[in-house]
């Protein structure tokens, strides 16, 4: 008899199955991962954002418009003038901002993310990303 080397193809079938199961378990909270970290990236921005504008306020008395970041697009830094402590937004997140005497609303977004998230600081800071 001779002797056989390697696997079946009920061996080299299973191991296939296994990982199409671990695969389709994994791609998944890759993804959710990602975004996590996408939307995190916006919220360290917004909480930046948000101290800086305190910090001018103390200055100035008022809020500064910030115009200039609400469409950015993959890998680009937006650049912010004259807010203290602040120069560039991280990679690819979008920020707008509504200014008042009375507070700001903040709404940033990283350009792969689905969600976008909102700092009111007349509702005490962060609300959340929807």
């Amino acid at each position: 008899m001779k002797h056989a080397d390697g696997f079946t193809f009920i061996e080299f079938s299973v191991v296939l199955a296994i990982l199409g199961i671990l695969a389709a378990i994994a791609v998944p909270q890759y993804s959710n991962y990602r975004e996590r970290a996408y939307n995190q990236t916006a919220i360290s921005d917004l909480k930046n954002i948000a101290a800086a504008q305190e910090a001018f306020f103390a200055d100035h008395q008022s809020y500064k418009s910030i115009e200039q970041c609400a469409k950015v697009e993959g890998g680009v830094k937006c650049e912010i003038k004259d807010l203290p402590g602040m120069t560039n937004l991280s990679k690819g997140v979008s920020l707008s901002m509504q200014v008042s005497p009375a507070g700001f609303v903040a709404t940033a977004r990283h350009y792969k993310a689905a969600k976008t998230c909102v700092w009111d600081s007349a509702k005490g800071g962060l609300i959340g990303c929807s």
